[in-house]
């Protein structure tokens, strides 16, 4: 993976928190000598939304007043030059070439990410009151992009372990598992890989699975995947998971899966395409 990466990019908007996110995307650019690049989406539905007569807006004081398309506009570009200067603080702080561009729209502008491009974005929103948040905007993001993607929410080098869901020996399984032994060797060397009974039980696998991850020198335990989505769960919960490794492959399905397992276990995720 690492040899094909020129350019980290790391999508940014005005509800989702990005220190964090900036701070993993600059730590990979230079790891991988590649070029930071950051998108501010600016959206487009919200705008849209300003420009309605009936649209209002609570300010401090409780104050009710008109929502205008121009005062969305103020607020964006403060957000958006926010972010290019964390941007550009990550980038002077490890040391890699940078850029920034503010696109408006949804999910397209991202979707047109080039082949070497590595996609880094932020799964935590700014809370908004005491108790409410938005969910995050880029898992649509995840599905359209033919990228790998680095789905952040924890800081960088929190402690946990790093965990790879195998599901075959299919060209996309080995490119995850490469990517998931090449990421454990830049943290802790050690790599757990989670798969069905039937493929560990399968002939040669132990062998296989061993000769594959030689050259990483890492140390490689095997856990059987329970059926039961909960014991699933539970499973990573105990190793302590603080990134999970899958293979991204095609399926919508397989994408609304992650969604629902970021919602209960808070762990980075690593989506190899």
């Amino acid at each position: 993976m690492s040899e094909a990466v020129e350019r980290v990019v790391v999508p940014l908007d005005a509800a989702s928190e990005q220190r964090a996110v900036i701070d993993s995307a600059a730590r990979l650019a230079r790891r991988w000598r590649a070029r930071l690049h950051g998108i501010f989406v600016e959206d487009e539905e919200l705008l849209g939304f300003a420009g309605l007569p009936f649209a209002r807006q609570v300010i401090l004081g409780g104050i009710v007043e008109r929502l205008t398309a121009a005062h969305i506009e103020r607020q964006l570009r403060a957000f958006a030059e926010a972010a290019r200067r964390e941007l550009a603080g990550a980038a002077l702080r490890h040391g890699v070439e940078w850029s920034f561009e503010v696109v408006r729209g949804g999910h397209a502008p991202l979707a047109v990410a080039a082949s070497r491009d590595f996609l880094v974005a932020g799964m935590l929103t700014r809370p908004i009151g005491a108790h409410f948040q938005v969910e995050c905007r880029w898992w649509q993001t995840v599905e359209l992009v033919e990228v790998s993607c680095y789905l952040a929410r924890r800081e960088w080098g929190a402690p946990g372990s790093v965990v790879a869901l195998l599901l075959g020996r299919d060209p996309a399984s080995l490119r995850m598992l490469d990517a998931a032994a090449e990421w454990a060797a830049n943290d802790s060397g050690v790599l757990s890989v989670v798969c069905a009974p039937e493929l560990a039980a399968a002939e040669g696998f132990s062998a296989w699975l061993g000769e594959r991850l030689a050259p990483h020198r890492l140390r490689v335990q095997v856990e059987l995947a329970p059926a039961d989505p909960a014991r699933f769960v539970e499973l990573c919960i105990a190793l302590d998971c603080r990134l999970l490794v899958v293979d991204g492959g095609s399926s919508e399905a397989r994408i609304a899966r992650l969604r629902e397992l970021a919602a209960v276990i808070a762990c980075d995720f690593l989506v190899v395409r």
